[in-house]
């Protein structure tokens, strides 16, 4: 009898201390006070992307400590779908299907019971009115006992046709299920006085300025889903060993790119014995163009790239700072340099033999802590900060179906699970001491690999314990990153590019591989910059190249002036 006791007073002083807990801003907490005694328990189902497969048993306590939080603060049951992301969107489709063929037949029952009474009227058969139980019969109780004598609320079973909480993976699929009518538009929840405001101040405005649908210079589209705000793309820094600068009278202020550092490399190759130059590198100062806006890879359709290149301020509005690229070929760019540079530092022993050896001048790419690695013996400076990409932006989307229960109640799910801790590593990480610890550095161990989901497809990763692999200042120095980073300069272009005829860019690929393959064919830099004029006379001949850039040029300058102008 005292176990049972004790249970239960351990209950009723989890759920007090669920609501003592919750003082943040995510959800209006006099409000929700007020709606307490009156809400009606509610029952949600929520799809998970998940990295293995998740077992009943794991599911049961997952989803059990997850509604601990949830019924006490929404009196909302939430039934966790778990799949893995290669069969998540097949299942889905299924049940959306499931739903649909629901519809229809619930339909054309409604339809065949309306004429089947018109016949029998126009048979003058006259139909008794169908009579309904008593509801003190049929409707459920709404309180039961739990197993250790406590009253607590009912919840309702999960319909077959109901569909809530899902993750959106990617652009197409999200314009796929706006599309077809799938999803709610929840702009209104999201709005400056709506339920789910808060949102805005714990997500990057990029990911929801530029997920929104039917965005244009007049409209300000709408919202179907809250991004899962994530560490914006990584930095391109360049390295500079401080006891050669200091040698060779180099001052960090006068170094802005790497071509500024072309005196010291030399410098270094002639006198000293260590590498002038780290590896190989990336030619960062170029944009290639290609069949789906940006080239995977070389493209004979390309633009110089300049460091200072971003788009700010609203959209439609002038700015100073919005700059509209040169869309030219591929030889008329600063990429010609980078290829002779690069053939002629590898012919002539330039580059370090390995990543311990110590080198001149190097060009790296990494997040915001990479700097620490560097910053004792060279002088780091970012040549390139973090870019926010169409599909960065676009990778993982909370949603609420629109064959939704309840669509409030899923978006105080979403809302708590992108603003509060607590809600969010349960759902990334499981249960405490069941599938994870936390050692004395406060860093996150796990227990099993029963319960794996990618960090970045279950909401905001600030809000959640880092990674066992990550250090404990990681979402510190991943929010001064994403301060730091700034928009596509293509970002929002897709609508426009979307007018050019797709034929037009059918001969891309055939002419990026074949001089693609002219430029490998070089066997040193002279012969690089023989082949440089002969390429070039070549591709501007081309009509298929003319065509392409035309309707490309024509469409990025018009979407630019509308959505960029410059001042």
């Amino acid at each position: 009898m005292k176990i049972k006791f004790l249970a239960i007073l351990l209950c009723l002083v989890t759920v007090l201390s669920v609501f003592a807990g919750c003082q943040s801003k995510e959800i209006d907490e006099e409000e929700l006070n007020q709606e307490q005694s009156v809400r009606t328990a509610v029952s949600i189902n929520m799809w998970v992307v998940t990295e293995n497969k998740v077992s009943a048993e794991t599911e049961a306590l997952v989803e059990a400590a997850f509604n601990q939080v949830t019924k006490a603060r929404f009196t909302t049951y939430v039934d966790l779908v778990f799949a893995t992301e290669a069969e998540y969107n097949k299942l889905l489709d299924e049940k959306f299907a499931d739903i649909e063929q629901a519809k229809k037949d619930a339909e054309e029952e409604e339809k065949r019971k309306k004429e089947e009474a018109r016949s029998l009227k126009a048979a003058g058969i006259t139909t008794l009115p169908v009579t309904t139980a008593d509801p003190a019969e049929t409707t459920p109780e709404e309180t039961v006992l739990n197993e250790y004598g406590v009253v607590e609320l009912k919840y309702p079973a999960i319909k077959d046709n109901q569909l809530d909480i899902v993750v959106v993976l990617g652009r197409e699929r999200l314009n796929e299920l706006v599309s077809k009518s799938y999803l709610t538009d929840i702009s209104e929840y999201v709005s400056d006085t709506g339920l789910s405001k808060a949102l805005t101040d714990y997500i990057n405005p990029v990911y929801m300025n530029f997920t929104k649908i039917g965005q244009s210079a007049t409209s300000a589209g709408k919202t179907y889903g809250i991004p899962n705000n994530h560490v914006i793309g990584e930095y391109t820094y360049l390295l500079i060993n401080k006891a050669m600068a200091a040698k060779y009278y180099v001052h960090e202020n006068a170094v802005n790119d790497f071509a500024d550092c072309l005196s010291l490399i030399e410098d270094i190759k002639n006198n000293e014995t260590i590498a002038p130059v780290k590896a190989p590198f990336d030619d960062y100062l170029t944009y290639f163009w290609g069949s789906d806006i940006v080239a995977d890879g070389f493209s004979v359709l390309a633009s110089n790239y300049p460091l200072t290149a971003k788009q700010t301020g609203s959209i439609g509005a002038s700015n100073s700072t919005n700059v509209q690229l040169p869309i030219n070929d591929v030889f008329t760019t600063k990429h010609t340099d980078h290829l002779v540079r690069m053939l002629n530092f590898a012919q002539n022993g330039y580059f370090a033999k390995n990543d311990t050896e110590e080198f001149g001048v190097g060009v790296v790419k990494g997040d915001y802590e990479l700097r620490f690695d560097y910053e004792d013996k060279y002088i780091v400076k970012v040549l390139k900060n973090p870019v926010a990409t169409e599909d960065e932006i676009f990778e993982s989307i909370f949603a609420v179906s629109s064959f939704s229960a309840d669509v409030r109640r899923s978006m105080e799910v979403i809302t708590l699970l992108n603003t509060t801790s607590e809600l969010r590593n349960i759902l990334q990480y499981g249960v405490e001491d069941v599938h994870y610890i936390l050692n004395d550095d406060g860093k996150v161990e796990r227990l099993n690999n029963d319960y794996m989901l990618d960090i970045e497809k279950t909401g905001n990763v600030f809000m959640a314990y880092p990674e066992e692999n990550m250090s404990l200042k990681a979402w510190e120095y991943g929010k001064l990153q994403n301060t730091d980073s700034v928009i596509d300069i293509t970002l929002g272009f897709r609508p426009y590019f979307e007018k050019i005829d797709p034929a037009i860019f059918a001969q891309l690929f055939e002419l990026n591989a074949k001089f693609s393959d002219g430029i490998k064919a070089c066997a040193n830099a002279d012969e690089l910059r023989a082949y440089i004029p002969e390429a070039k006379k070549e591709l501007l001949e081309s009509p298929e190249y003319t065509a392409m850039r035309e309707a490309l040029l024509e469409q990025y300058k018009a979407w630019h002036t509308v959505f960029w102008p410059a001042q």
